[in-house]
């Protein structure tokens, strides 16, 4: 009886290892690909948005700067 109660322990800790290594292995799985996600996220959108943005806000900034300038009558074209 006894030698029967020690295999089925043996039999549910091994099940339990083997379900807790395919745990272990779809988590750093999931956690790989959502890294990879986040990274090419990263690379092909933030950088991109940011500089666009960063671009037009300059262009927009020497715009009004043009417009002051020009108001004010101390453009470059005029001397």
């Amino acid at each position: 009886m006894t030698q029967m109660k020690q295999a089925k322990t043996e039999q549910i800790a091994e099940s339990a290892k083997s379900t807790v290594h395919s745990m272990v292995e779809k988590v750093e799985n999931a956690t790989q690909n959502a890294h990879q996600s986040a990274q090419l996220n990263k690379e092909q959108n933030n950088p991109g948005f940011l500089q666009q943005t960063g671009e037009q806000v300059i262009h927009m900034a020497q715009g009004a700067v043009d417009g002051v300038k020009n108001t004010l009558g101390i453009g470059s074209d005029k001397k």
